[in-house]
This record gives structure tokens, sequence and C-alpha cells, in this order.
């Protein structure tokens, strides 16, 4: 399916597209715009069909922009614009349409040749619809196709960056965050790890009844307004012992842990944030128990770990940065985001205002751990092959420079945000762990007969 506005066109073949798209290339020859929806997925079938060039992509196969060559198409990805399913668009953004969910039986098999009923079209009509009227509510916004942010993230961002342009004393405070050193980039991107969610396999496969879930608000916000983070670049020391750490510095330390053990029934300590391990034993992918092992971690982690874990470690490598609040500019920033988002909440007539304010918030975090600097990523048209090349250390030094002087935030505060986020989850599943039966980020679900005190 394709719409153009509100038309909806139906093909069953690829040449059927290919014709239509070269009708349509007649008639408007300049550069237009073709939204897909997960166009990753899309495109792993469009790329043996049509030519790509200019193939922007966060890793193989993440398509999030693409330039159709032989019929003037730039190719945006509306998944990661909205960071939302066709389901959920509807009810985010009020629009008149909305998926037809359950319509479509995906167990027949289809072929080009195969009657489509009534409801099957009616089902891929809406689809498009949906994805229709979503870009019109980005344009009320944006005002032009071209204008819309790449991402979700981009949309806040993008405020941030227009707030800040001028304001030289913030962008002196970020200046001074940003490590330019390529072994510390390697060691932030080594320590950087998201949320915890994980059963405990006590009730692993159980069903369980009268079950209670608490849930945190705007936990990775309220780390951002709340807590000290690295501000300085970071140094080399010689600190071998977690006792002389100063309570005024972020650390950032390669550790090797000997004969370490979970002394309770969850587990913490991914095993795909190993460097190695020896005699490792694990709870889907969490390390209950191993001889030998070696991580780059937090000072917020490693103080966690030593609470979570019976264990003997080695510090390997040990760098300081100077702790401070966040700029105040940005603070702010998050706060006013908060107030925004709040001020609309369930006020009739303002429910597209407030998911969209409400997006902005919830993008902060998304915007704080976003790493500009990757490997490079690229698609040999031709072949429709992908190939991702790592970047040297020379290359790396060189962005990273690049970097300190246009950058408006540090890559070592999503680091940070996300260790202080994980330690006030999991302090509570230490003090609550055989009532703990699934953690999720920000939420944790209990059996009965916990400790209320603790919540």
């Amino acid at each position: 399916m394709l719409g153009i506005n509100e038309d909806v066109y139906y093909g069953r073949t690829w040449d059927e597209l290919k014709e239509f798209l070269f009708k349509l290339n007649q008639d408007i020859p300049e550069k237009k715009y073709l939204f897909i929806h997960n166009q990753a997925f899309e495109f792993q079938f469009m790329k043996s069909v049509f030519k790509f060039e200019d193939v922007s992509a966060r890793k193989s196969h993440k398509v999030m922009t693409s330039f159709m060559t032989d019929y003037n198409f730039i190719v945006k990805c509306s998944y990661f614009m909205s960071n939302s399913s066709l389901e959920n668009l509807p009810k985010i953004f009020n629009l008149p349409v909305k998926k037809l969910v359950g319509d479509l039986d995906y167990n027949l098999i289809r072929t080009p040749a195969t009657p489509l009923t009534e409801e099957e079209f009616a089902y891929c009509e809406n689809d498009i619809l949906v994805l229709y009227h979503y870009i019109l509510r980005e344009l009320e916004t944006y005002e032009t196709v071209k204008n819309i942010p790449t991402t979700s993230t981009g949309k806040v961002r993008r405020e941030l960056q227009d707030l800040t342009r001028t304001n030289f004393k913030y962008k002196r405070l970020v200046y001074n965050a940003v490590n330019t050193d390529p072994h510390v980039y390697n060691m932030l991107i080594q320590a950087f790890a998201g949320g915890y969610t994980h059963s405990n396999y006590i009730y692993t496969d159980d069903i369980l009844e009268n079950i209670d879930s608490y849930d945190e608000t705007s936990a990775y916000p309220y780390v951002l307004v709340a807590y000290k983070f690295p501000s300085s670049e970071f140094k080399k020391c010689r600190i071998r012992k977690i006792e002389d750490f100063n309570k005024d510095l972020c650390y950032l330390v390669r550790v090797r842990f000997k004969n370490i053990k979970s002394k309770y029934y969850n587990s913490f300590l991914s095993m795909s944030k190993c460097r190695y391990i020896k005699g490792g034993k694990y709870d889907n992918g969490r390390v209950i128990e191993a001889l030998e092992l070696e991580t780059t971690i937090t000072d917020v982690d490693f103080r966690f770990l030593l609470d979570a874990y019976n264990l003997e470690y080695e510090i390997l490598e040990c760098y300081w940065s100077n702790k401070r609040l966040l700029p105040k500019t940005f603070i702010n920033f998050i706060l006013d985001k908060y107030v925004s988002k709040t001020k609309l909440k369930g006020v009739e007539g303002k429910e597209v205002e407030y998911s969209k304010e409400k997006n902005k918030f919830n993008s902060l975090y998304g915007m704080s751990v976003t790493n500009t600097i990757r490997d490079e990523v690229k698609f040999d048209s031709d072949l429709g092959l992908w190939e991702e090349i790592p970047l040297t250390n020379e290359e790396i030094e060189k962005k990273l420079q690049q970097e300190k002087k246009k950058s408006f935030l540090s890559f070592a505060w999503g680091v940070w945000v996300t260790a202080y986020a994980r330690d006030n989850l999991l302090r509570r599943v230490l003090e609550l762990d055989d009532y703990v039966v699934y953690c999720d980020t920000d939420s944790i679900k209990l059996v009965e007969g916990y400790d209320k005190e603790v919540f």
C-alpha cells in the first residue's frame, strides 16, 4: 500500500509498485518524501528490488533514512521519528483513525493472486491512514516534512540546542565535561549499561496471584536534576582500594573480580558487560557466580556490586573526574518539560499537546545517552551488503575533538544517569530479594508478604 494524502493505492507485485512510482516521478520529478513505518524491516526486501544511496543507519540493517535514486524519493522511518508502533500512534496523537488490530489472519498463506476480502483491504488502508494523519500532526509543529526530526529524541535535542546556542557559560561547562581521550571514551562505552529487566528465577514459570506492582515515576529525569555527574575530563590515578575513593569525585574503573558469588536470589551483573569470565554460572544472562571475570564500571556500580556479591577485587585501571550538578540551564530545561507535561495532563481538549510534551519529556533520557561517535556503517547498493567499519583510535580522537567544540551534552552524563537509576531501583531489590518477582527498569513486581516500609 502507498498513500498520497488521504488516497490509498494498492498493488500486489514489485512490478506494479515500480510502475506506480515511475508515473509518480514523471508527474513530480523533484525530490519527494516517503515515510515507511519500520523502514529497517521493509528495507531488507526493498534493497533487492530498488537502488538506494545515502543510507543512514545506526547499525547494520537499522535504517533511519535512505534515498531511492531511480524515483527521487527521500525515505524516512516514521518508527524512529515517533518511537511508537502504528497501533499506539492514534492514542498518543489523538488521530481520527485507528489501526484495525486483529482483523488480519497472519496464519493464512497469501500470494499476489490471492483474492483479498473487504476486511483485509480495510486493515491495509487504515495502516496507511494512521501514518498519514500522524505526519499531519508533526506538520502542525514543523510545518514542512523536511523539518521533522529523524528521531524522537531529535525533537527535544533541537530545542535544547536552540536554547543553548549562545549560552557560552553552558557551552563551557559542557566543553569541560566532554572527554577526548580515546581510551577513556572506550571505557565509557564499556561502562554504559541500560536499565535492569529480569525475573527472579525462583518464580520463573510459576503462575502467581495477588501480585503488587510499584512504579518509579520519571526515574531518569529525576536523576538528571538531583544527582551529581562527571564535570571534567577523566584523569588516571593509582587508587587500588574503594575505601580511597573521594565522595566528591566520579570514578571510572576497570576491575577484576575473583570468587564472585551473588548473595541474593536475584543476580545483577550482566555477562555481556564482562570482558571475560572463568567458571561462570548464569541466570538468563546474569552472573550468579564465577571464579574470575573482568569488567569496566562506574563507582556507583562498583559500590552496588560489593553489596550484592561476595567477591575479591583488583582494580586494574582507575580514572577520576570532578563531580557536580548538571548545568543549571539543562536542569531548568528538564523541569520546564515536566511542568509543561503535567499542566496538560487530564485537560480536556489538550490531549494531543499533552502527548507531544510527554514524548519530549520521555526523550530527555534518550537524548542524554546518545552516543554520536559510532563506527561507520556502509551499505553497498550494488551487492546489497552491510559493513560496519570500526573507528581507529586516531579517528575517535579527531571526532572527540570536534565533539568537544560543538557538543551541548556529555556522553559521560548518560553513563552515570543509568548507573544512578539502576542503583535506586536495585537497592530495593536487595531489601526485598525473595519477594521480588520481576524488575523492569523503573518498576518492581512483588508477591505478598513484603515489607511495605521499604516503599
